[in-house]
């Protein structure tokens, strides 16, 4: 019967923990860092700002709103865009990332991002 409810226990905690990528750490909390591996654009949902500026500067553009933040890097011909919003706790994490031409239009977040991290000389990996 011991080793039966150290065996639930076990699974109970296997499930509660987050899947890799998905930002939130283990209190619930918004990723502190982005690590030093392969930036890709959703590694950026679930970041916090500080993760996201350690690895990619400060944006080009930011706008605060009410539980809300934006952040715009440009790069090339695209802008690519970091929706951030309050987290139950009162934090700000990324939820959300887009790019969009220059000129208008859906354009590749991978290629955006690309594209602002050459811009800043970012090392990809």
């Amino acid at each position: 019967m011991k080793h039966l409810v150290i065996a639930m226990l076990a699974l109970g905690l296997a499930a509660c923990e987050t899947a890799p990528g998905k930002g939130i750490d283990a209190r619930g909390g918004v990723m502190a860092s982005l690590g030093k591996g392969p930036l890709t654009p959703a590694a950026l949902v679930g970041a916090a700002p500080s993760a996201i500026s350690a690895r990619l500067g400060e944006p080009d553009f930011r706008r605060a709103e009410p539980h809300a933040e934006i952040w715009q890097y440009t790069g090339g011909d695209c802008s690519l865009f970091v929706y951030f919003y309050e987290t139950d706790g009162g934090a700000l994490g990324s939820r959300y990332v887009d790019a969009r031409k220059l000129e208008g239009g859906a354009a590749s977040k991978d290629t955006c991002l690309a594209a602002v991290m050459a811009k800043r000389n970012t090392p990809v990996s």
